[in-house]
């Protein structure tokens, strides 16, 4: 009888301990979490000029070099097909794209790797910026669920289109047209 009770109070010390620990490692998520957008009052949602974004050659920089200009911000991975297939236009868009616009991707690396970030760059010659998501808290904080997954971002930073799936050069021209 004796031993039955150490038993259990031994568990419910280690169960407490466990769930105390758990507490506090959500706590320290919130708040490292990173948000790319946030709610404003009105209804719309904001960029955040200040995220740090981790670029390919894993030197970081923040969105502020960009602001004052249109922003699409595409989330890939190289395993994704119809990330593959949309390479080119995207490529193609950003050669023809007007000074006022620029394009970003952003790598899944949470669940790809930076060596195929590289591969997929060199294999489709992209030139434009690309980013890593390292911990996957930059496409948490816009609820990216599937790639590819493109945000449309006006020049005062608020985010006017989401395009769950692949998107090519005269849908990204048409959208635009409307800023």
């Amino acid at each position: 009888m004796q031993r039955k009770k150490i038993i259990f109070m031994i568990f419910s010390v280690l169960l407490i301990i466990s769930l105390i620990g758990i507490a506090v490692k959500n706590e320290i998520s919130k708040e490292a979490a990173i948000n790319l957008i946030v709610d404003k009052e009105d209804g719309t949602k904001q960029i955040v000029f200040d995220t740090k974004l981790t670029q390919l050659d894993e030197s970081t920089t923040t969105l502020e070099e960009y602001k004052g200009k249109i922003l699409i911000i595409n989330f890939w991975a190289s395993w994704c097909g119809p990330c593959q297939e949309e390479a080119p236009d995207l490529k193609d868009f950003y050669d023809k794209k007007p000074d006022n616009v620029e394009l970003l991707a952003i790598n899944a690396t949470s669940s790809d790797s930076r060596e195929n970030a590289i591969k997929f760059k060199e294999l489709y010659n992209l030139s434009f910026p690309i980013f890593l998501d390292l911990d996957r808290s930059l496409g948490k904080s816009l609820e990216v669920m599937a790639f590819p997954t493109t945000f449309i971002i006006n020049a005062e930073g608020i985010l006017k289109y989401t395009i769950k799936g692949q998107v090519n050069q005269k849908q990204l021209d048409k959208l635009l047209s409307t800023l």
